[in-house]
């Protein structure tokens, strides 16, 4: 095998992937038949399903009926399976839905004003799978409080890992987005992906709270070195909020109630010092980044204005932000309410947005804008209102957050998976959180100064 870095991701040719695939289907069935409900085993399944086909991205990519290509098929099909088998059309009601529903509408409407219905409706499908996902963790949490379904979750992720795995044992890098290193995704087709299924599988391990301790700890930690071995910065950074949280409740819960205060601080003091040397650590990597957060403003101007050296920061995002923006502007004042259309900076530009914010207000324009942020607002005030999790919830939300600033996890399956997961573990959490008990009419009346 060759050590030299490629500028797209290595692929396993089938005489390993298919024995492989083999051994990790024996491992996904016992944890499916073990999930506790169909909802919990649909999600094992589907999860497992997405990571997998993603090492067989040469064959996946390809047309293969329609002109639909082997991952569209997978995903329209693990769609239109939950939304017939396994959720509950009650389910599809949920308050929380509300936003999400408005950015398939406006992602519809807008295809239809701009003369491209193909794009609405790629983007509605989109939508419709996490809404699968988020409404199918949310019905099997219902049905199991303890998440015991999540610690089968565990087992989607053994394809990434293990691939992951292969590709180190058999030096098949992958050069990195940057052009600067080697990175090792196992056989996937590009980095950022593969670090955000990286990051759901942290998460996941984060709730996985019935399995056993040293099996989630060692969980957590081949993920976390998963995604540093994977290199993209984006994913690293927006990872750090969520792995710190993990981190700092884990030391505080580990000890008897009454030592969990002084626990609280030493975890504080040894936080700053990871991130301290995380920062160090990763300085040269970021240097940009400090750069460009100095001054936003500066960096955001008409393309042709961009000198060469400001064409490499952040890997050229800034351009990249800025030939979306412009592009934006150019357009009708109806265009600049909703858009020029889902998917339509496809034909036009050789690279998808790399922001959320960016690519809405390019594409649904700013109602789109402010559905994306009503959704984003819906779930964090969801999770500052959970029961249990709220620490790890509100961190994860914030993760998610900063991912957007820099990737496009809307974009990606994987990115969807990770924000149905996480929202549907949200809601759960929502709506299990204990409610004020309203007063008895004797109750209210009863003076302050009375007594019991």
């Amino acid at each position: 095998m060759t050590a030299q870095a490629l500028p797209y991701g290595p692929a396993f040719g089938l005489g390993i992937l298919l024995p492989v695939t083999a051994v990790l289907l024996v491992a996904l069935v016992i944890a499916a038949r073990r999930a506790g409900s169909v909802a919990g085993a649909f999600v094992v399944v589907a999860l497992w399903m997405r990571y997998t086909a993603g090492a067989y991205h040469l064959y996946m990519f390809q047309p293969i009926a329609g002109g639909l290509s082997g991952n569209a098929l997978l995903s329209i099909g693990v769609t239109g399976f939950g939304l017939l088998f396994v959720v509950r059309p009650a389910n599809l009601a949920l308050k929380w839905l509300l936003p999400v529903y408005a950015l398939v509408v406006l992602a519809l409407f807008s295809a239809a004003l701009n003369g491209d219905a193909a794009g609405g409706i790629n983007v509605a499908v989109k939508y419709a799978y996490m809404i699968v996902i988020m409404i199918a963790v949310f019905q099997a949490l219902r049905s199991d409080p303890d998440a015991r379904f999540l610690s089968w979750a565990m087992v989607s992720f053994l394809p990434l890992l293990v691939f992951q795995a292969l590709s180190l044992a058999l030096n098949l890098p992958k050069g990195s987005e940057d052009g600067d290193g080697l990175v090792w995704i196992g056989g996937y087709n590009h980095e950022a992906a593969f670090s955000v299924a990286m990051m759901t599988g942290f998460l996941v391990g984060c709730f996985a709270k019935s399995a056993p301790r040293a099996v989630r700890v060692a969980f957590l930690l081949a993920t976390l070195v998963g995604i540093l071995l994977a290199g993209y910065r984006t994913t690293i950074l927006a990872f750090a909020p969520l792995a710190l949280a993990a981190f700092l409740s884990g030391l505080t819960l580990s000890v008897r109630r009454d030592q969990r205060a002084s626990m609280a601080v030493t975890a504080m003091v040894a936080g700053v010092l990871l991130v301290s040397v995380a920062a160090l650590s990763y300085s040269a990597s970021f240097a940009d980044l400090a750069a460009f957060l100095a001054d936003p403003a500066g960096l955001i101007k008409p393309p042709r204005d961009f000198d060469l050296l400001e064409r490499q920061v952040m890997s050229g995002r800034p351009l990249i932000w800025s030939s979306y923006i412009y592009a934006w502007a150019a357009g009708t004042p109806l265009q600049h309410l909703f858009g020029l259309g889902p998917e339509s900076w496809e034909g036009v530009f050789k690279v998808y947005p790399h922001n959320t914010l960016i690519a809405t207000l390019y594409e649904l324009g700013w109602f789109g804008v402010a559905a994306m942020i009503a959704l984003w607002t819906v779930m964090f005030a969801a999770a500052a209102s959970a029961h249990g999790e709220r620490f790890k919830l509100l961190a994860a939300h914030f993760a998610f957050f900063l991912l957007n600033m820099a990737t496009m996890p809307f974009w990606q399956v994987e990115g969807l998976a990770l924000y149905g997961l996480l929202c549907g573990y949200t809601i759960y959490a929502a709506r299990a959180a204990p409610r004020p008990r309203p007063l008895r009419a004797a109750e209210a009346r009863r003076p302050l100064s009375a007594g019991p």
